[in-house]
């Protein structure tokens, strides 16, 4: 959850510091939930779901501080509320107290349920879940990634009698499914008492699989039904690619997205960066990423925004002038002894001289030396 950011990167330390304490009246112990001694009850559902869209907060605010802002967003499933933030729709304060509502009416719901990946076509799972009644489709992922929902035994019946490729998650409840309607209303009054804004830029859905206006974020049924109905990220993803985007980025804590994102726009132009990977340092993966997004031409990086606050000095690199005069690099050393032998003597005598001038090395900075023959 970006620990290593977040003793690194001031941009990314402030966000999550604003997120803190703005959700602490909540009851809300964020950093001690992300970095400290509560870590193992960021599993419930109640403070992951925070959690998450404090960490998307941080990455997107670090982003922008370094020059890269969104032009289209979509999110799946807590991460639209992390979505709609970026796009403007609800301020900060907002956005993480709807995400404290959202995670504890969910925590409140009948727990017991169950949840699996399946990795089949997704005609043939809608047309598998009818067999097993209580199985329900959580989230349509991609053309071939759809995950399903419903009580435990049920699930495991599904997985082990439907002839499909499943994977169970690690869940609470059943989420997505007829287990979460008893929190549809309470979110959906939570949304009504917020500032709503029309989206600044490009939102698609993935609860309706359409574009947000300035009604569909202001309505509060659509939010509340979003607990309980399928999450369409296909559909979503699939009009952000057909409006032109070609740059995407996951925000979040390990690119899970990306995998599903390629499914549904497979075409090999376009690129996926990953903020952060669960199994490489923090900010290397971020700087890997934002290097990539500079020196392939995607987009310009603010340099200074990068190194801001972080007490780096900067320096001149030496320069090595030739002092306009002619060089040239032999081939072997029996053809620089022919070659030096043969020049009039003012040319040879200036062979002898370094063609490259060595200055001392800058702090940090090492100076391989060498000299022209």
């Amino acid at each position: 959850m970006a620990r290593g950011l977040y003793g690194v990167e001031p941009v990314f330390r402030a966000a999550l510091d604003e997120c803190a304490e703005l959700v602490s009246p909540a009851g809300v112990p964020l950093l001690e939930l992300l970095f400290g001694d509560r870590g193992q009850e960021l599993v419930q559902t109640r403070f992951a779901q925070v959690g998450i869209v404090a960490v998307q907060v941080g990455l997107v605010r670090l982003l922008e501080s370094w020059g890269v802002r969104p032009g289209l967003v979509v999110g799946h499933s807590v991460g639209e509320l992390s979505a709609a933030w970026a796009a403007g729709v609800f301020g900060l304060g907002d956005v993480l107290g709807l995400a404290v509502a959202r995670g504890r009416l969910m925590q409140e719901q009948p727990s017991g349920g169950a949840m699996a990946a399946v990795f089949a076509d997704a005609e043939v799972v809608g047309s598998a879940v009818g067999a097993y009644p209580g199985v329900e489709v959580a989230a349509w992922n991609g053309p071939r990634s759809v995950t399903v929902s419903g009580p435990a035994d049920v699930v495991e019946a599904f997985c082990a009698g439907s002839g499909l490729q499943c994977q169970r998650l690690a869940v609470s409840h059943a989420f997505h499914s007829e287990a979460m309607a008893g929190a549809v209303g309470s979110f959906a009054e939570a949304v009504s008492r917020v500032a709503v804004s029309a989206p600044r830029i490009g939102f698609a859905s993935s609860i309706s699989g359409r574009w947000h206006d300035a009604g569909s974020v202001a309505d509060g049924g659509l939010w509340g039904g979003g607990i309980r109905g399928p999450v369409l990220f296909g559909e979503a993803l699939g009009l952000v690619g057909a409006a032109g985007g070609g740059v995407f980025w996951e925000i979040g804590a390990h690119p899970v997205l990306t995998g599903l994102g390629r499914q549904v726009l497979p075409d090999e132009g376009l690129v996926w960066l990953s903020t952060l990977r669960r199994e490489r340092s923090d900010q290397v993966q971020v700087h890997a990423a934002v290097a990539e997004f500079y020196s392939r031409g995607l987009g310009e990086v603010d340099w200074v925004g990068v190194h801001a606050g972080k007490g780096h000095r900067t320096t001149t690199i030496p320069t090595y002038p030739f002092e306009r005069r002619t060089y040239w690099v032999p081939n072997g050393r029996d053809e620089s002894r022919t070659a030096a032998t043969s020049r009039p003597d003012s040319l040879r005598e200036e062979t002898r001289k370094p063609k490259i001038h060595l200055y001392p090395p800058a702090e940090g900075i090492s100076v391989v030396k060498d000299r022209m023959q």
